[in-house]
Protein backbone atom coordinates (compact mmCIF):
# COMPACT_ATOMS: atom_id res chain seq x y z
CA UNK A 1 0.00 0.00 0.00
CA UNK A 2 2.90 2.03 0.84
CA UNK A 3 4.63 1.78 -2.78
CA UNK A 4 1.23 2.70 -4.23
CA UNK A 5 0.77 5.56 -2.06
CA UNK A 6 4.43 6.46 -3.18
CA UNK A 7 4.55 5.63 -6.77
CA UNK A 8 1.07 7.97 -6.80
CA UNK A 9 2.76 10.80 -5.26
CA UNK A 10 6.06 10.77 -7.59
CA UNK A 11 3.75 10.58 -10.69
CA UNK A 12 1.38 13.08 -9.45
CA UNK A 13 5.10 15.40 -9.25
CA UNK A 14 6.34 14.47 -12.49
CA UNK A 15 2.74 15.33 -14.53
CA UNK A 16 2.98 18.92 -12.16
CA UNK A 17 6.34 19.50 -13.21
CA UNK A 18 6.27 18.36 -16.77
CA UNK A 19 2.52 20.91 -17.42
CA UNK A 20 4.41 23.93 -15.63
CA UNK A 21 7.16 24.06 -18.03
CA UNK A 22 4.66 23.26 -21.08
CA UNK A 23 2.77 26.21 -20.38
CA UNK A 24 6.04 28.04 -19.26
CA UNK A 25 7.73 27.14 -23.27
CA UNK A 26 4.38 27.98 -24.53
CA UNK A 27 4.77 31.91 -23.09
CA UNK A 28 8.55 32.30 -24.15
CA UNK A 29 7.72 30.74 -27.83
CA UNK A 30 4.81 33.20 -27.51
CA UNK A 31 7.45 36.48 -26.70
CA UNK A 32 9.30 35.08 -29.37
CA UNK A 33 6.97 35.20 -31.80
CA UNK A 34 5.89 38.75 -30.93
CA UNK A 35 9.41 40.28 -31.06
CA UNK A 36 9.62 38.45 -34.39
CA UNK A 37 6.14 39.75 -35.71
CA UNK A 38 7.62 43.19 -34.69
CA UNK A 39 10.87 43.05 -36.70
CA UNK A 40 9.41 41.41 -39.55
CA UNK A 41 6.54 43.53 -39.07
CA UNK A 42 4.24 40.70 -39.97
CA UNK A 43 0.62 41.92 -39.61
CA UNK A 44 -1.37 38.28 -39.38
CA UNK A 45 1.22 37.53 -36.18
CA UNK A 46 0.63 40.80 -34.75
CA UNK A 47 -2.81 40.31 -34.74
CA UNK A 48 -2.54 36.41 -33.44
CA UNK A 49 -0.55 36.95 -30.23
CA UNK A 50 -2.48 40.47 -29.25
CA UNK A 51 -5.75 40.60 -27.43
CA UNK A 52 -8.26 42.90 -28.59
CA UNK A 53 -8.28 44.66 -25.03
CA UNK A 54 -4.49 45.57 -25.25
CA UNK A 55 -2.95 47.93 -23.49
CA UNK A 56 1.15 48.44 -24.39
CA UNK A 57 2.66 51.03 -22.71
CA UNK A 58 6.05 52.38 -23.93
CA UNK A 59 8.77 53.66 -21.38
CA UNK A 60 8.30 57.38 -22.52
CA UNK A 61 4.50 57.26 -20.80
CA UNK A 62 2.65 56.56 -24.03
CA UNK A 63 -0.12 53.96 -24.07
CA UNK A 64 -1.19 52.31 -26.90
CA UNK A 65 -4.49 50.04 -27.71
CA UNK A 66 -3.81 47.32 -30.63
CA UNK A 67 -5.11 49.21 -33.37
CA UNK A 68 -2.40 52.13 -32.71
CA UNK A 69 0.00 49.29 -31.59
CA UNK A 70 0.08 47.47 -34.42
CA UNK A 71 -0.19 50.28 -36.66
CA UNK A 72 2.58 52.20 -35.27
CA UNK A 73 4.36 49.24 -35.57
CA UNK A 74 3.37 48.32 -39.70
CA UNK A 75 3.96 52.07 -40.61
CA UNK A 76 5.49 53.93 -37.93
CA UNK A 77 9.38 55.31 -38.06
CA UNK A 78 10.42 52.89 -35.88
CA UNK A 79 12.05 50.19 -37.49
CA UNK A 80 13.06 46.98 -35.30
CA UNK A 81 16.32 45.30 -36.11
CA UNK A 82 17.19 42.87 -32.85
CA UNK A 83 14.81 42.67 -29.66
CA UNK A 84 16.27 40.43 -27.08
CA UNK A 85 15.29 39.49 -23.34
CA UNK A 86 17.38 38.95 -20.36
CA UNK A 87 16.61 38.04 -16.64
CA UNK A 88 13.10 36.79 -18.06
CA UNK A 89 11.02 35.13 -15.16
CA UNK A 90 7.42 33.83 -16.02
CA UNK A 91 4.97 33.36 -13.23
CA UNK A 92 1.42 31.56 -13.52
CA UNK A 93 -2.21 32.81 -12.30
CA UNK A 94 -4.45 30.48 -13.40
CA UNK A 95 -5.12 31.47 -17.05
CA UNK A 96 -2.53 34.45 -16.76
CA UNK A 97 0.63 34.18 -17.06
CA UNK A 98 2.84 37.37 -15.78
CA UNK A 99 6.19 38.18 -17.40
CA UNK A 100 9.17 40.64 -16.45
CA UNK A 101 12.49 40.69 -18.24
CA UNK A 102 15.24 43.55 -19.37
CA UNK A 103 14.91 43.66 -22.79
CA UNK A 104 17.50 45.30 -25.07
CA UNK A 105 15.99 46.75 -28.42
CA UNK A 106 18.06 47.67 -31.20
CA UNK A 107 16.39 49.76 -34.41
CA UNK A 108 16.39 52.93 -36.28
CA UNK A 109 13.28 55.47 -35.31
CA UNK A 110 12.92 59.02 -37.29
CA UNK A 111 15.88 61.00 -34.98
CA UNK A 112 18.33 57.90 -35.90
CA UNK A 113 19.73 54.75 -34.30
CA UNK A 114 17.10 52.91 -31.57
CA UNK A 115 19.63 51.33 -28.90
CA UNK A 116 17.52 50.94 -25.58
CA UNK A 117 17.55 48.81 -22.36
CA UNK A 118 14.87 49.24 -20.34
CA UNK A 119 12.77 47.05 -17.69
CA UNK A 120 9.52 45.18 -19.61
CA UNK A 121 6.36 44.07 -17.61
CA UNK A 122 3.79 42.09 -19.70
CA UNK A 123 0.63 39.77 -19.29
CA UNK A 124 -0.08 36.90 -21.54
CA UNK A 125 -3.87 35.02 -21.58
CA UNK A 126 -4.47 31.88 -22.40
CA UNK A 127 -7.21 31.81 -25.20
CA UNK A 128 -7.95 28.33 -26.63
CA UNK A 129 -4.41 27.36 -27.69
CA UNK A 130 -2.61 30.32 -27.82
CA UNK A 131 -1.35 32.74 -25.24
CA UNK A 132 -1.66 36.56 -26.47
CA UNK A 133 -0.64 39.73 -24.90
CA UNK A 134 -3.21 41.63 -23.12
CA UNK A 135 -0.95 44.51 -21.30
CA UNK A 136 2.92 45.36 -21.37
CA UNK A 137 4.59 48.29 -19.51
CA UNK A 138 8.16 49.05 -20.60
CA UNK A 139 10.00 51.55 -17.75
CA UNK A 140 13.33 52.68 -17.80
CA UNK A 141 15.88 51.67 -15.53
CA UNK A 142 17.98 53.53 -13.46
Amino acid sequence: MTNRILTFLFCFVLFTSANAQSWKKEVESSIESLNNAMISRDKPMLDKLTAESLSYGHSTGLVENKTAFTSNILTGTTKFSQIGQTDQTIENSGDLAIVRNISTIKGTRADGLLDIKIGILMVWRKEGADWKLVARQGYKLP
